[in-house]
């Protein structure tokens, strides 16, 4: 019997290997997953055979079955003619080719793969979806079938009476640099226009089957490494994405939690930690995804105590998400995102945007963020971010000016040009702006001039000064949310949710070789109109436990209310009733 796959915004997942199957099953029940992914290769109908017990008690008390989710790779060539080649005619992938995105034999292999998965699990997980994205320009896209993809996009472009042609060849013979080579732009943009495509196409080859076959709906997620922008422009297809992060680094974790969630909205969205996390890295990577309503699995290949630390994580997340559902973030700042924009800009887009998120939790500002294809809402936060957007997609452009001419804040950071969709520059995306503080309309923005070299991650880091002051200056003396003082570093997350509490996360990231330094004394202000009439709040923390927490008088301090807080080990919630 089929079990249906849990549709709780919150999924537990744990990874097995492919010949492991039983035996991950019973650590997944210990670990307390919701389910379980199985190479699709070894999920068989009837599904995998069910170990002594087959409910799992989760921390709740609830009693639930175990789900099964078939992990298809995605991006693997059964033959040569499927496979991508590199700029010198070799295979991409090397000993494991590639499959072309834009090989219509290859899709249709992908989605009569998928399709037979979707009658055998309980939801279908596309592994390695960024695969053949994650590859240089010059050792993917240069197979016949991606030739014909560009022709086509061209033909789009410039009408049908465009005939065929060998735009690969005629770009060799005018030779020089490859962003200067006829045709750049648009191939550019089809490199990230075309997997997408088989993505959709792969989503949908997959419900469609399970609506026939079984008269279901199934859930379909996709598993990908570091967070990149076909990840996602691919969020709003799938029912849950599975990323990985990309260090143990909090700092460099941050973005890719917050994005992730503005991309999925309340689709379930999951972090797969390194490897060789510690099992303090792992509790702290842990706290900080709860704190960005992001759930974690670990890999096969990680640690016993790892596993244990997460195992006691979930246990404090499952007492928060029985009684606090983070819903609204609260946000000083609101960061603009667009996939377009860096898949453009070869990643410096994303790079730019996570040293402005470093910058932005320094100054103790809370922070929220938006896809460029997200409409901005009414009540949102009267100062937008745009970081490294050196090729911005023109559509977004409409929007922000009205943003700006109607009163509100822009804080610029690097070039910022306008493009269109074949990559082509338009112009500054504020003509008349100039470097420092510039009234345009009603509003202001202010334009930080870029590092020289944008490719280099870390010199992005340098502009943090620069960013600290900006804030001060575009915000002035607007009453922070939140604001922190002590011996100790806390990372703060305050969310309204729809009873009108506010929930305050707090992360400690003071994390040594020998484990979490307590912060001890730390004073915490909030701001009346956060804060509201509440003047108690209850704290919850792994150490305490308890459902009901510790009661904690706030004291009224002029608009705001303040309190100490208690030690913060790894992590805490503070929650006020308003």
């Amino acid at each position: 019997m089929t079990t249906a796959f849990p549709r709780a915004r919150h999924i537990e997942l744990s990874l097995a290997g492919a010949d492991e199957a039983i035996s991950a099953e019973t650590r997944a029940r210990a670990e307390g997953s919701a389910a379980l992914l199985i190479d699709a290769a070894n999920l068989s109908a009837p599904l995998v055979a069910q170990v002594p017990g087959t409910a799992a008690k989760i921390e709740s008390g609830a009693v639930v079955p175990l789900a099964h989710a078939a992990m298809i790779e995605v991006w693997r060539a059964r033959d040569g003619a499927e496979a991508c080649l590199d700029e010198d005619g070799s295979r991409t992938g090397g000993i494991v080719p590639l499959l072309c995105p834009s090989s219509p034999r290859g899709r249709l292999e992908l989605a009569r793969a998928t399709a037979e998965a979707a009658q055998r699990g309980d939801a279908i997980v596309l592994d390695g979806i960024d695969r053949w994205y994650a590859q240089e320009p010059s050792a993917a896209g240069h197979c016949p079938h991606c030739e014909r993809a560009l022709v086509e996009a061209l033909r789009v472009s410039y009408g049908e009476q465009l005939q065929p042609f060998s735009a690969f060849e005629l770009s060799r013979r005018a030779g020089g640099p490859a962003h200067e080579r006829p045709f750049a732009g648009m191939r550019l943009s089809t490199r990230l226009a075309e997997p997408l495509a088989a993505v959709r196409a792969a989503v949908l080859a997959a419900r469609d089957s399970a609506r026939k076959s079984r008269g279901a709906e199934i859930a379909v997620f996709a598993r990908t490494g570091p967070l990149s922008a076909l990840a996602l422009a691919s969020a709003r297809h799938l029912d849950g994405l599975i990323f990985a992060l990309p260090s143990t680094d909090p700092q460099e974790a941050l973005l890719p939690l917050l994005s992730a969630r503005a991309a999925l909205g309340e689709r379930a969205a999951i972090a797969e930690l390194p490897a060789g996390a510690r099992p303090d890295e792992v509790r702290l990577l842990a706290a900080l995804a709860t704190a960005c309503d992001v759930d974690v699995l670990l890999p096969p290949a990680a640690s016993d105590d790892a596993r244990a630390a997460l195992l006691a994580h979930r246990r404090f997340a499952a007492l928060l998400r029985e009684r606090y559902r983070p819903t609204a973030p609260v946000a000083d700042v609101e960061l603009i995102i667009s996939p377009a924009s860096d898949h453009l800009s070869a990643g410096t887009h994303l790079r730019a945007s996570s040293a402005a998120v470093s910058a932005i939790a320094r100054a103790q500002l809370q922070l929220s963020v938006r896809l460029d294809t997200q409409a901005p809402g009414r009540d949102g936060p009267r100062l937008l971010l745009l970081a490294g957007a050196q090729a911005l997609p023109d559509s977004l452009a409409p929007a922000l000016r009205r943003h700006v001419e109607s009163g509100g804040d822009l804080l610029l950071i690097g070039q910022c040009d306008r493009v269109d969709e074949e990559n082509r520059v338009l112009g500054p995306l504020f003509p008349s702006a100039k470097p420092g503080l510039e009234r345009i309309g009603e509003g202001r923005v202010f334009s930080l001039a870029g590092p020289a070299d944008p490719f280099v991650a870390q010199s992005f880091t340098q502009l943090d000064g620069a960013i600290q002051r900006a804030l001060r200056e575009l915000l002035g003396r607007t009453q922070r949310t939140l604001s922190i003082s002590g011996r100790g570093n806390l990372w703060t997350r305050a969310y309204l949710d729809s009873e009108r509490k506010l929930d305050v996360h707090l992360v400690n990231l003071e994390l040594r070789e020998g484990g979490f330094i307590p912060a001890q004394g730390m004073l915490l202000q909030i701001a009346g109109a956060a804060a509201g009439a509440g003047r108690t709040g209850y704290w919850f923390s792994p150490e305490r436990g308890g459902k009901d927490g510790e009661k904690i008088a706030l004291n009224p301090s002029g608009f705001s209310v303040s309190t100490v807080l208690p030690t913060v080990s790894a992590s805490a919630l503070l929650s006020i009733p308003r």
